[in-house]
């Protein structure tokens, strides 16, 4: 199946590659990252769902590497044709003032030296989709390794009400950071009215593990038609657009 992909080099929206790194990165943080509610583009996520092995908030944190964040059946998305979807394969997001490896990260350049490190620690990865009509799943770009991309220093802001903050590999506490994240996104431009089961995951540093599972049931663009806004003959005078 060939998909329409935003190339690495290429930008979609305005935006790079990085740059939408960024924007989804503010949404994974944000009250209510699972509610999709229209808008041009359709962020996906990983298993994110870490838990302390002992006693509640303490370390080490742990997340079943066989786990798999199920989007599928009624949990699915649906979306109209053109809207875009952001895939997140594995990715890293850390910011100045964080703690990794026991050490505080103090300014930009360790914080690019570290996430680029972590992301270089990724040993398997993979990103498939399947049609409804189709016999078989088939890869949503040739070669993932040239989809790695690393944001810019961008501002971070993380809510109280943050749904996930308190499952990540470390608890976030809610405030305002600069961050950075790396790793290997795909965004699609749009797809044609179907049903699609999308498949993505890797496993990295350590026992980090993530699998998702999505169903994309893709609805056609809303028609339009000509009416007449009078009750005579239609006439190119009398004609206007209306959406139903």
């Amino acid at each position: 199946m060939r998909l329409d992909t935003v190339l690495p080099k290429e930008t979609f929206g305005g935006l790079s590659y990085g740059e939408w790194a960024a924007e989804w990165t503010k949404w994974l943080h944000s009250e209510d990252p699972d509610t999709y509610e229209g808008g041009n583009v359709l962020f996906l996520r990983g298993n994110v769902d870490y838990r302390p092995t002992g006693i509640v908030g303490e370390s080490p944190r742990f997340v079943n590497p066989k786990a798999i964040y199920d989007r599928t059946g009624q949990k699915g998305e649906t979306i109209f044709e053109g809207t875009a979807i952001f895939i997140p394969v594995i990715t890293t997001s850390l910011f100045i003032g964080d703690i990794y490896e026991g050490k505080i990260i103090k300014n930009e350049q360790e914080l690019r030296y570290i996430v680029n490190k972590d992301t270089d620690e990724t040993r398997k990865m993979w990103a498939v989709i399947k049609r409804k009509a189709d016999k078989k799943a088939s890869k949503l770009v040739k070669d993932l390794k040239a989809f790695r991309f690393e944001s810019p220093l961008f501002r971070l802001i993380i809510p109280k009400n943050s749904f996930l903050r308190e499952r990540m590999e470390m608890p976030v506490k809610s405030g305002i950071y600069d961050a950075i994240t790396t790793g290997y996104f795909i965004m699609i431009r749009g797809l044609h009215a179907s049903k699609y089961r999308i498949i993505f995951g890797g496993e990295g540093m350590g026992a980090y593990a993530t699998n998702s599972v999505y169903d994309i049931y893709v609805r056609k663009k809303r028609m339009e038609r000509l009416i007449d806004s009078s009750d005579s003959v239609l006439t190119s005078k009398y004609l206007r657009l209306v959406k139903f």
